[in-house]
């Protein structure tokens, strides 16, 4: 079997629903590139694996180069593409593309079972193949800093700045207490210097880290194949999620990530994290606080969760183990 994915090399959607799947899945031959030629595509693959579309090709060009070269098409789509009101890519997003490759695609991926009842819609040959992580492979050990404070981790991008902003009563909270505060870490991660980000960073951190008033710091974006020691000095993650349409569909990668170092995780009562176990779920405001400071104080508590959402984690997203469904699809589509 001979592949050629085609992705974005800095982005974190392409590196985990395209090349790092590919890096694990018995093959052949694979091509991960950013760019899709014709001179390359005479090689000869059987297989063309793609997210969402193409940037910078019309989805008649894919069509057409694919009656050319014979190769299947596999469209993996792991977000909705219609977007919330307040998301930053609202008005810009090119929402059209995404349904016109998923509607030629020979075959759609898809992160859950939300997700592929919209995907059924425009294309009736679709399968969910969930993200999983390499488990104790490359970046993904178990490896922690330790620390005499119990550190609170989020990592993402701007696109969470309303779920950030949850949290910016609960933080207020959070540094007017005692116990808590003097017992506890706050880390934001993936900060970028880009100065048309500056105003919603700065909201996020003021959010996040209560204008600074707890104990906490910031720290920048790391390429996607080290992002991962943003988590070794996490005791737990906190993973706010507004509740929208959107989002309900997202994946569960943020669980997924902070079981990689077993730590706990407190994290809206919103699908998809509502049906993962062995979170801490949260339905209202005061809950953030209430088991914050629970995690502070009782050590045992905090690493049970903990172990216990690594080895639900270990046992039902390890990579090699979710690859088996991917190779069984891509064999079909020879």
């Amino acid at each position: 079997m001979r592949i050629i994915t085609v992705g974005q090399r800095n982005s974190g959607v392409s590196f985990h629903r395209l090349f790092n799947p590919i890096i694990y899945l018995p093959k052949d031959y694979a091509m991960m590139t950013d760019v899709l030629t014709e001179e390359e595509l005479e090689k000869g693959y059987d297989i063309l694996f793609i997210n969402r579309y193409i940037s910078g090709m019309e989805v008649d060009e894919v069509v057409r180069l694919r009656e050319k070269y014979g190769f299947k098409l596999v469209v993996d789509v792991d977000d909705y593409w219609n977007l919330d009101p307040w998301h930053i890519l609202y008005g810009r997003y090119p929402y059209q593309k995404v349904i016109d490759h998923i509607k030629v695609a020979d075959i759609a991926i898809c992160s859950n079972n939300d997700l592929a009842v919209e995907i059924d819609k425009l294309n009736p040959n679709w399968i969910v193949i969930p993200n999983a992580l390499p488990y104790g492979e490359d970046q993904f050990t178990d490896v922690k800093t330790e620390s005499d404070k119990v550190r609170f981790v989020y990592a993402g991008s701007i696109t969470h700045e309303k779920d950030i902003a949850i949290l910016k009563n609960p933080m207020k909270r959070v540094a007017t207490d005692v116990i808590t505060k003097n017992n506890s870490r706050f880390i934001l991660c993936g900060y970028s210097q880009d100065k048309k980000l500056e105003q919603v960073w700065g909201r996020m951190i003021n959010d996040y880290l209560c204008a600074f008033k707890v104990d906490g710091y910031i720290r920048e974006a790391l390429p996607v194949d080290q992002y991962m020691n943003f988590y070794n000095e996490a005791d737990a993650c906190l993973i706010p999620l507004v509740d929208s349409k959107f989002n309900s569909m997202k994946s569960n990668l943020k669980v997924l990530e902070a079981a990689t170092k077993n730590a706990a995780v407190i994290a809206s009562n919103v699908k998809p994290y509502s049906q993962c176990p062995y979170i801490i779920p949260i339905g209202n405001q005061g809950g953030w606080f209430e088991n914050i400071k629970k995690v502070v104080k009782d050590a045992i508590y905090r690493q049970e969760m903990g172990l216990a959402n690594g080895e639900w984690c270990r046992e039902n997203f390890d990579l090699v183990k979710v690859n088996k469904l991917r190779t069984q699809v891509f064999n079909a589509l020879k």
